[in-house]
């Protein structure tokens, strides 16, 4: 079965969120297991390993978009995640539209969190793509 682009993000997101709270997973392991019922596809890898390699410069580059009470040790992992995903399409991924890769990051945020948090990633996006 093929995978929409959606649903791709959203097990992108599940596998770079476990990495993120334990960076010593074997990430081949990981991809297989989300990938159990589906056809793995290259987007996720891409995304997945993208993300994973560059998460240091994806929060550099958003950091100076937050609000001055805020840091990053303040951030939910749920935004974090959601947040280096849109920007990683949205600075890699030149044949994706602004507008949906800011859009698929705030849905990411608000079903894997809150409304907050997609609230919050929308906001910090937009003021990075403006």
């Amino acid at each position: 079965m093929n995978l929409s682009r959606q649903q791709i993000r959203e097990l992108s997101f599940q596998a770079i969120f476990a990495l993120e709270v334990n960076s010593e997973q074997d990430r081949t392991l990981l991809k297989s297991t989300l990938f159990q019922q589906n056809t793995r596809d290259d987007y996720f890898d891409e995304l997945v390993d993208g993300v994973v390699a560059v998460h240091k410069e994806l929060e550099a580059q958003y950091e100076p978009f937050l609000k001055d009470d805020w840091s990053y040790d303040r951030i939910s992992k749920t935004a974090n995640v959601a947040l280096q995903i849109g920007l990683f399409e949205l600075t890699q991924r030149i044949d994706i539209p602004n507008k949906v890769s800011l859009d698929q990051a705030t849905e990411l945020a608000k079903n894997f969190g809150d409304d907050s948090d997609g609230k919050f990633v929308n906001g910090v996006l937009a003021h990075f793509v403006s």
